[in-house]
């Protein structure tokens, strides 16, 4: 009989005869009792396949059991679930999920339902009744608990009480947190003892004894990310990680883009040779039996593998490029146009007609011509030079192809009228894989250079994010008629707006800023935007006169990930995009303007504040690095790409060195100038060499080598013309400090004291990955703490978790006044550790930057700023006295979240971000899960006013929030601590009534003050009758008395006069036009006093 299939998120066991036998030993439970056999609160995507699982004896009835969730934030019960009517199957097993997780005995409608921590699970021998939601924890008729978190400190309040003695469980201790689950090993146990429960593959509503476990694969040499196919033997070796690594280990050589079956290898290796340029992926399929030979086929759906018994695919799979690594004789390579676009417009007859086009090869040697054909690709006419004067077609859609041959071409397959399929070479010959889309149009104006268009576009790290417009036309604009707009996230309106003023000149720029761009970056700007806040997957919209000119990402659904760029060479996150010179217009359209940017590293300036754009289609020919800094070690070497564009002629270049702290000859070889290297004309290859450094095993710390692009022959713009190459130590002895002695700064000017030192520190890992091309994060030891810092590497520290021991090498340098050691060295020593309990504070400043803090009693200056940009976003938060910065970053559950709205504690990690000497400003906090924010408490109520006592007391709503007890102040020197008073005053006046509300937590308050207007009317005053209409209103309301009115006054509900007007006479009207809608108290005075009147506003 064929077993059931093992997915890489569910464990499936079949009934084996081996397993009955487990079966019955694992039966044997502790007294038979109910315990939490299972528990997967973390998962990929939406969580709706969540569960707990029970386990006790076959078929046992569940009445009188309930199963209680906890929220860690205060300790108390946030969902219960009644198990009255429902029974153990017939293993003794009882499931209770989420929406998705359709085979469960009971399923929670919601999603999310288990927080991934800190929270807690009980069972309970009680009444559902007794436990409604708020219910502190308790551990009365306590059956079994288990107490959770996710790199999260121990959560004090509910481990002694649920779990006395006992510890908190880790899901991302292994770092697999979406893969694994809380699983009793054996299933059962004693009740209140996570010491028996270990992190596994999942397995709801089975045993977790495990037969098989797909696990983890990792190349054990990273450089075989790319292979060469052509190679006879191309073995590539696997590591992998399993719970059970005595079952047998499959790989599945699969298609990356079909996910079909190529090739089948037993073992922990495969060979990749004869697969050709392809992507590829490996499968990792662990199993205990043999599997289906049919299944396993070339062509068959990857997933779709099956066996006789147990079957599990690995959690991940590893992504391989293979390459032809031998270049071939001919290659028509791809064409485009000079600037790498796939796609060129012209006038006709004008001089934007004239084309330039460029191409890629491997086969450099081999002769090469332009291809000019029609729709049909019927031959219109050919040429070697890489321009052509489209105006000799006329107007017309054209295509242009390359073709590359030995020996020279048949020369009769080249004539107009022959089909392009035809073309041959004398010895080999071989057609590009694409071709340029031109398209010639009938114009009244040959430039296109008349409107603004995004010449710019920086998403560098943190908050450097900038856009620059350029003015390709020959005269001044107004910007007033400007505007640009974000659409965050896939939103289906815009998300921030930003109205320009101001001029640019011919051929000049704008550039728009963020507020928190680091000052390189700030200072090209020339005006500060909300409507920088993007992050890569938001549409950018430039808009002349409410029509959009220019657009970057297309509108629809969140891609979840950045809109690609130049067909994926770069993306609308962690790269600058600049214009190519060749574009002198915007674009609506993506798929065309995606090709439009030339792609720089993340954080690179040198183009910010200035552009250069041509109106004839053929801009001067540049060169220059793709790059302006490289970071490599000693003993190792990088490659160091030179770039072109608009290859309009030979040009040759040297590269020599200019500058830097190493030494030729010593830290890298003495083989500067390098050789000439030529730019041919027409191949727009990038030209690149390797640097290597020396590793001279002298201990020093980091060298730097400059090196230059000069011309020696031929014109070119040089765009980076220089790259700085960094040496990073791999032999300095490390002298062992505390954080503390490197972390004191200068009292005058903030700058840290110990600018320059190289050491090594030890401490506890706390937070996130703050840098995912590199590495960021906070270290703290019992002295101090400090960030730690490598733009370079993670040094194989892939995910950087809470509570780990490790050991930093490196260099202290200071960025932004945040004292950061610059890590060469990262050592990892153990997992698990205790991280640092906050210190409640009142303010930030240098003594607790790095370190883990709780700052007293805050509000949001402006909720509107809480945006849930990604990766993370900034909101001014204060004491009440000092205005400080706190940081929501997407890896925290804290993102996507609603705004706090109160006064409420928060704790996290302290840092700081301050650009200007002295460095003693702009301290932030980064609160690292949703506990870190307490409940806020939110003082709200409404007051009747105007209010006459003889109406009874005080008509008062309270409307707080979060709240535990509250003091009213009714400014005469009376209060009450009621929730609602019941309060009247006994004389004329406008008092200030103040609500104080207290936290449940006695922590924190929170106070709002409203007015009151007491007029006492008395009852055997009023005999005048009053008449209004119509009622509700929506622009006039008339007015009709008894006897003559003398004056009348309109107040709000929170006592504030917006009408005011005096009378004589017993018929008048009111206009309502521009009130808001909402309810009002008319006043109205006649002979006999004062008498009030609500009317509603519609």
């Amino acid at each position: 009989m064929q077993g059931q299939l093992i997915s890489n998120r569910f464990m499936k066991k079949t009934q084996l005869v081996g397993m009955v036998i487990l079966f019955l030993f694992t039966l044997c439970d502790v007294n038979g009792q109910i315990v939490i056999n299972e528990l997967d609160p973390s998962m990929q995507g939406v969580d709706d396949r969540e569960f707990i699982e029970l386990k006790g004896n076959p078929n046992e009835d569940l009445n009188g059991f309930i199963v209680v969730v906890y929220n860690g934030s205060n300790a108390q019960s946030n969902l219960t679930i009644d198990l009255n009517g429902f029974v153990l199957d017939e293993d003794g097993f009882f499931l209770i999920g989420g929406p998705a997780l359709t085979e469960a005995g009971f399923i929670v409608e919601e999603t999310n339902w288990l927080q991934v921590g800190q929270e807690a699970v009980a069972i309970y021998d009680a009444d559902a009744e007794l436990f409604p939601d708020g219910t502190p924890v308790t551990d009365s008729d306590l059956v079994d608990a288990v107490v959770y978190g996710n790199n999260q400190p121990p959560l004090i309040s509910l481990l002694d009480v649920l779990t006395p003695g006992g510890f908190q469980l880790n899901e991302s201790a292994e770092g697999l947190a979406d893969f694994q689950s809380f699983s009793r090993v054996p299933d059962g146990g004693a009740p209140q003892d996570p010491a028996s429960f270990q992190l596994q593959s999942l397995t709801p509503g089975y045993s977790n004894i495990l037969q098989c476990d797909g696990g983890q694969l990792a190349l054990t040499n990273a450089s075989n990310e790319s292979v060469c196919t052509d190679n006879e033997l191309v073995l590539v070796q696997f590591s992998h990680t399993t719970d059970v690594p005595e079952a047998d280990l499959t790989l599945l050589v699969v298609n990356a883009l079909d996910e079909t079956i190529l090739s089948v290898f037993e073992g922990s290796a495969v060979n990749l040779s004869g697969l050709g340029d392809q992507s590829l992926e490996v499968w990792g399929v662990s199993h205990n039996g043999p599997l289906d030979e049919a299944s396993l086929e070339s062509g068959q759906p990857a997933a779709a593998v099956s066996g006789m018994n147990c079957v599990s695919f690995s959690i991940n799979t590893i992504e391989i490029q293979g390459v032809t690594c031998s270049p071939p004789a001919c290659d028509g390579g791809v064409v485009t146009d000079a600037g790498g676009t796939p796609s060129a417009i012209g006038c006709d007859g004008l001089e934007n007609a004239l084309i330039t086009f460029g191409y890629t090869s491997e086969a450099v040697e081999a002769e090469y011509i332009f291809v000019i054909t029609d729709d049909e690709q019927m031959i219109l006419d050919t040429i070697a030079f890489p321009q052509y004067d489209f105006s000799e077609l006329g107007v017309g859609n054209y295509q242009v192809w390359g073709s590359s041959a030995l020996g020279g071409f048949n020369a009769s397959t080249l004539e107009a009228g022959q089909p392009l399929s035809g073309v041959l070479g004398m010895e080999c010959d071989s057609l590009s894989t694409s071709y340029l889309d031109v398209q010639i149009l009938d114009c009244e104006s040959g430039s296109f250079c008349e409107e603004l268009f995004i010449s710019e576009y920086v998403e560098g790290n943190s908050n450097n994010k900038a856009f620059e417009l350029y003015n390709p036309s020959p005269v001044a604009i107004d910007l007033s008629e400007y505007s640009m707009e974000t659409w965050n996230n896939g939103a289906s309106a815009p998300t921030n707006t930003q109205v320009l003023e101001g001029t640019i000149e011919p051929n000049g720029v704008f550039v728009i800023v963020n507020t928190l761009a680091t000052p390189a970056l700030f200072a090209a700007g020339d005006l500060v935007s909300q409507v920088t806040w993007f992050n890569g997957n938001d549409v950018i919209l430039l808009y002349h006169n409410g029509e959009i000119i220019d657009q970057m990402g297309e509108f629809g659904v969140d891609p979840g990930t950045a809109f690609e760029v130049d067909g994926g060479n770069g993306e609308m996150a962690e790269y600058t995009l600049v214009r190519k010179a060749n574009v002198s217009q915007g674009t609506t359209d993506w798929e065309l303007g995606q090709y439009q940017w030339d792609v720089y590293p993340q954080d690179t300036f040198d183009f910010i504040g200035f552009h250069n754009a041509t109106c004839t289609g053929s801009p001067e020919m540049e060169i220059g690095f793709a790059a302006t800094d490289l970071y490599i070690f000693e003993g190792t070497g990088a490659e160091v790409v030179m770039q072109v564009a608009y290859p309009l002629q030979d040009v040759n270049v040297i590269v020599d060195v200019v500058g830097g702290t190493a030494e030729s000859g010593l830290d890298f070889p003495a083989v500067f100038p390098l050789p000439t290297y030529t730019f041919p004309i027409g191949l727009l290859n990038d030209q690149s060499f390797t640097f290597a450094a020396i590793n001279d095993e002298d201990p020093e710390g980091e060298e730097t080598v400059e090196l230059a692009i000069t011309i020696s022959s031929g014109e070119a713009v040089l765009l980076i013309d220089t790259i700085t190459i960094h040496i990073q130590p791999s032999d300095l002895t490390y002298p062992v400090y505390n954080i503390a002695d490197v972390r004191t700064v200068n009292s005058v000017l903030g700058t840290t004291d110990s600018l320059g030192v190289s050491c090594e520190l030890r401490g506890i890992a706390h937070g996130w990955n703050d840098y995912p091309s590199g590495l960021q994060f906070t270290l703290i030891d019992s002295t101090h703490g400090i960030n730690v810092f490598s733009p370079l590497s993670d040094f194989g520290y892939e995910q950087v978790v809470a509570g780990d021991s490790l050991r930093i090498r490196g260099t202290i340098y200071q960025f932004a006044g945040l004292t950061q050691i610059v890590a060469d060295t990262v050592i990892y020593e153990g997992s698990g550790f205790l991280t640092e309990e906050p210190t409640l504070i009142q303010t930030l400043d240098e003594s607790t930057e790095s370190h883990v803090v709780t700052l007293k009693c805050v509000e949001l200056v402006d909720p509107g700023q809480w945006t849930n940009s990604a990766p993370s976003f900034e909101v001014d938060i204060t004491t009440g006295s000092t205005v400080y910065t706190m940081r929501i970053d997407a890896n925290t559950d804290l993102f996507l979240s609603e705004a706090p709205m109160g006064t409420f504690l928060v704790s996290g990690i302290a840092d700081q971000r301050d650009f200007e000497s002295p460095y003693f400003e702009g301290y932030r906090i980064s609160p690292r899960y949703q506990s870190d924010i307490t409940e806020p408490v939110y003082a709200d109520f409404e007051i009747e006013s105007p209010w006459n006592p003889n109406d009874g007391p005080l008509e008062i709503t309270n409307n707080s929030q979060g709240a535990g007890s509250y003091y009213w102040d009714f400014g005469n020197n009376e209060s009450s601590d009621a929730f609602e008073p019941e309060f009247s005053y006994s004389e004329d006046g406008t008092y200030e009534v103040t609500l104080i509300a207290y936290g449940a937590d006695g922590n924190c308050l929170h106070e709002m003050t409203a007015t009151v207007e007491i007029i006492i009317v008395g009852l055997e005053e009023i005999k005048a009758r009053m008449q209004f209409w119509p009622n509700p209103t929506e622009d006039r309301v008339f007015m009709e008395s008894s006897v003559d009115v003398q004056s009348i006054q309109v107040h709000t509900l929170q006592g504030h006069l917006i009408y005011e007007q005096t009378i004589n006479g017993r018929l008048t009207s009111l206009s309502t036009k521009n009130w808001p809608v909402g309810m009002y108290v008319v006043s109205v005075a006649t002979r006999f006093g004062w008498t009030q009147h609500k009317l509603i506003k519609s």
